[in-house]
């Protein structure tokens, strides 16, 4: 059998509602629970964060759930079933809880991917830190985020010489407040933005000042459709591969790897995706267990 299908998961029977996501129920149980943190002490790649997750999952924290109750119900979706059959989990914002998704890493006879679940779960629950502990976050993770926003704002402005690490630092904590706070004004809050990023980056851009406005215009843009116009966003896309671009390179020139686990465009507002994208490229880093310690 296949490395990745290692542990056996209980069927989905004697499930409890553990939680109704914007109208979908989700189901979950204390065997269920079980089987998940068993996951961790067995696979490798979970074993050196395995008794954090289980205090976590104890709390509440992390959600491992069946989107379907019965068995019958479980075994058509897994056959028949469409929807969210990409999705392995998530992190809820208002909830901040990680829901994840088990019968979506199992195959129709009942067994799971490990390394799936492990991933999933790490890449999450870096959100479910930023939303919940934000200064700890913030601390946790300053080494890699000054590596990749320097890289990324030194491209989409293009900067002139070195960036200092005190004005990134200030724009990756002034953009973290997208996912740690809902109460901001968004046309006020981004208006903010600019003025910040004019100020730190303009004198030092080798743009034009006409160009330079220009750009940052088109980044501001961006990030304002992305927070509030997702859809018109997706259909337009396509406009701002001078944004998106730098996203993508940010992962290979500050960490030497290619980011082949997401599609980047969270790292605009959300701190916590390199995080997350970074726990899935290196699962063992010292950072990832000092992240699940604040965690547990």
């Amino acid at each position: 059998m296949d490395k990745e299908l290692q542990e056996l998961f209980s069927l989905p029977t004697k499930l409890q509602v553990a939680a109704d996501i914007n109208g979908v129920k989700v189901y979950s149980s204390d065997k269920l629970k079980a089987s998940f943190i068993k996951t961790f002490q067995k696979t490798g790649r979970g074993k050196f964060i395995a008794n954090q997750i289980e205090d976590i999952v104890k709390s509440g924290d992390i959600v491992p759930c069946y989107l379907s109750k019965g068995i019958l119900k479980f075994v058509a979706h897994r056959l028949f079933g469409k929807s969210n059959k990409s999705i392995a989990g998530l992190f809820h914002p208002e909830m901040r809880k990680v829901f994840v998704l088990i019968d979506n890493n199992i195959n129709i006879f009942g067994t799971g991917s490990s390394d799936l679940l492990v991933s999933t779960t790490i890449h999450e629950c870096m959100h479910l830190l930023a939303a919940k502990q934000r200064k700890r976050f913030l601390s946790i993770f300053k080494p890699i985020l000054l590596k990749y926003y320097t890289e990324v704002f030194s491209d989409i402005f293009q900067i002139n010489g070195q960036i200092n690490p005190k004005s990134v630092q200030k724009i990756y904590e002034f953009i973290s407040y997208f996912e740690y706070s809902k109460t901001y004004v968004i046309n006020k809050r981004l208006t903010d933005y600019y003025k910040l990023l004019e100020k730190e980056f303009q004198d030092k851009s080798k743009l034009d000042s006409n160009e330079f406005r220009q750009i940052l215009t088109e980044y501001i843009v961006c990030l304002k459709l992305v927070l509030s116009q997702w859809n018109v966003f997706i259909k337009n896309i396509r406009r701002f591969t001078r944004i998106i671009g730098p996203l993508y390179d940010g992962y290979r020139t500050a960490f030497g790897k290619r980011n082949d686990y997401t599609t980047p465009i969270q790292e605009l507002i959300y701190p916590s995706e390199i995080a997350s994208v970074y726990s899935e490229m290196f699962t063992s880093d010292g950072l990832i267990k000092q992240a699940f310690k604040a965690l547990a």
